[in-house]
């Protein structure tokens, strides 16, 4: 079966159900003989298809580095303990702005892991290295979804799609503490672009 985040003609799957009932609907009331419900239902459609749409990105590999993972506006950094894994961590807080695009993308190749006792709004990526990345969408609506919808123990690449955002209107990326943080306050994010951090290695 083809995962949600995996898109068709670049629109998720998901997007293309919310089409085909907008598409229906405008039909039906063409039928019915009403020319402004079709064009409303039309005009819906295309907002919509445009909300939903997962272009290309100009992802370059940076084994050592950590992307944005949604578009938005960098919040907030600080040191901070992870309470997902109790360990000391950084912690960057990016507030998605609405239009945003709807597939989140992985910030790290690596596995993806869980985080038990967690709720389904944390997804956790362990790097080849060791390093972990927590991202936790804190506020907002992923109806039932996790941040990254990859089967926990398959693997990701840096910068490739790996969720749907639905209403989600904030993500916090929990780093470890040795990383260099690389963005600014109020910096805008693009989604698999933005380099976030770069992963230090222990000595």
């Amino acid at each position: 079966m083809r995962p949600l985040y995996s898109p068709v003609l670049r629109l998720a799957p998901e997007i293309w159900a919310g089409l085909a009932l907008l598409g229906f609907v405008g039909f039906s009331a063409f039928e019915e003989g009403s020319l402004l419900w079709p064009g409303v239902c039309a005009a819906l459609a295309g907002l919509l298809a445009v909300y939903g749409f997962g272009g290309p990105r100009n992802t370059h590999a940076k084994p050592s580095g950590v992307l944005a993972p949604v578009d938005g506006r960098v919040a907030f950094r600080r040191e901070c303990h992870d309470p997902y894994l109790g360990r000391e961590a950084i912690r960057i807080g990016i507030a998605i702005k609405p239009w945003a695009n709807y597939l989140f993308r992985s910030p790290v190749e690596g596995e993806v892991s869980s985080i038990p006792g967690s709720h389904r709004r944390v997804s956790r990526i362990q790097t080849d290295e060791g390093d972990e990345i927590v991202l936790v969408v804190s506020k907002g609506k992923l109806f039932g979804g996790r941040p990254v919808w990859v089967p926990i123990g398959e693997r990701v690449g840096q910068g490739k799609r790996c969720g749907v955002r639905r209403a989600a209107l904030w993500m916090d990326v929990y780093l470890p503490a040795n990383a260099r943080v690389e963005v600014q306050m109020s910096q805008d994010v693009k989604s698999g672009e933005t380099l976030l951090a770069t992963l230090l290695r222990k000595n």
